[in-house]
């Protein structure tokens, strides 16, 4: 069960993602907003105890959504009597997080580590392990790898005649085999390289292509969407962003420095001209610059680092999820370290054979949905000019990474 005080834009968000929801706010006319809209709402000023003493607390998830610090704190010191299982409250001025902390509240604010975290905290992973027993009829004389579980779910054991094993990718399942499998989110990001993304909307004009976009990515990786834009002079963060003005790169650059490793992939509409990113930025996220697409049907990823690991593993999981792609080598040694972690039938390779920037810059005139290079650019001598060329200038979406 989880209570939400609170029924403005913040409380509505998390009751549209929390099952078994309970709203208590004091405003009559918003009150019956809710009602029509489908929420179960309590009419009611939070900061009366006797409103407690109706509802279900013990063992639920009480969430403190209002804007309003002293309001949540007067409402944590009479509930936390009442036994919930826990407490969380959005925090506006990061001067009460000591009174939280006090109260025993998980204070989040939204400045600092935005509505992700809040969102982590509140959606219950549902972690849960079940086994399966191998029969005549099921699984028995099956491997392991032939064993489809689910994309959020993973093997973890194999209990056979009093003796516990490993799973392996050969083993053979035998009558009576009990297979021992674990689901929930900690699983799914082992298979997946995106659990939250992060939309940054700097350009008003720009939000409905790049939200278009951002939100096909989430899609296809199942990972949460959240929204970070600039409303009524403040820097919001949403899940549905009804109100945008335009943000500058600085205020975008200094709340991006400030995010926890939470976020997985930063996705903005580009700049219209070249920008002096901060080198933290760039190596914290991987950073999307959307152009509008609903897809990628050819991927081009450009390994110009000595370090290839994560534009190879970016590019294969958006050729595994999109469409195919092709990784591009300048150097041949990269290969000796990168050619055992290209799996994927939807990835071509190939390597620059004379000048790594001439054979880049013909292959970019190909035309792709996205590409993907290093910020590093340690590898082929490719003038960071070019590369800024391909943000600014190419219909391409272009994804930069450590």
């Amino acid at each position: 069960m989880h209570i939400i005080v609170g029924g403005g834009r913040v409380g509505r968000q998390l009751a549209d993602r929390l099952e078994e929801c309970i709203i208590i706010e004091k405003d009559e006319e918003t009150c019956e907003e809710l009602r029509r809209l489908g929420y179960r709402v309590v009419h009611a000023d939070a900061r009366e105890r006797e409103v407690w003493e109706r509802l279900p607390v013990r063992g639920a998830t009480v969430i403190l959504a209002t804007n309003d610090d002293s309001v949540n704190i007067a409402i944590a010191s009479i509930i936390r009597d009442f036994e919930p299982s826990d407490i969380v409250a959005r925090v506006e001025s990061e001067s009460y997080m000591r009174d939280y902390r006090n109260l025993g509240v998980r204070g989040v604010s939204c400045g600092k580590t935005i509505a992700s975290e809040l969102i982590h905290e509140l959606i219950e992973a549902k972690r849960r392990y079940f086994e399966i027993v191998v029969t005549e009829e099921n699984f028995a004389g099956m491997r392991l790898a032939d064993m489809y579980v689910g994309e959020s779910c993973t093997i973890i054991s194999i209990y056979r005649e009093g003796k516990i094993y490993r799973p392996h990718p050969d083993f053979v399942l035998q009558v009576g085999d009990i297979v021992g499998i674990i689901c929930g989110k900690e699983v799914k990001k082992t298979k997946n390289p995106f659990d939250e993304v992060l939309l940054v909307i700097r350009c008003a004009e720009n939000y409905e292509r790049v939200y278009r976009e951002a939100k096909a990515i989430a899609e296809r990786f199942d990972a949460d969407l959240l929204i970070l834009h600039k409303e009524d002079g403040r820097i919001m963060c949403s899940l549905k962003a009804d109100s945008i003005q335009d943000m500058d790169v600085e205020e975008a650059v200094e709340i991006l420095e400030s995010l926890t490793d939470k976020v997985d992939l930063i996705v903005t509409d580009p700049p219209k001209k070249k920008v002096d990113f901060r080198t933290s930025v760039l190596i914290k996220f991987p950073i999307l610059f959307a152009k509008g697409k609903e897809g990628y049907r050819d991927i081009l990823a450009i390994v110009n680092t000595d370090r290839p690991e994560n534009v190879v593993s970016y590019a294969t999981a958006f050729a595994n999820y999109f469409g195919k792609g092709k990784i591009m080598f300048l150097d041949r040694e990269q290969l000796k370290t990168s050619s055992s972690t290209v799996e994927s039938p939807t990835v071509e390779i190939t390597v620059t054979e004379f000048n790594p920037l001439v054979e880049v810059v013909r292959e970019v005139k190909r035309g792709y949905d996205l590409i993907i290079f290093s910020i590093s650019n340690s590898v082929g001598n490719i003038d960071s000019e070019f590369l800024w060329k391909f943000i600014l200038d190419t219909d391409s979406s272009v994804l930069v990474v450590r």
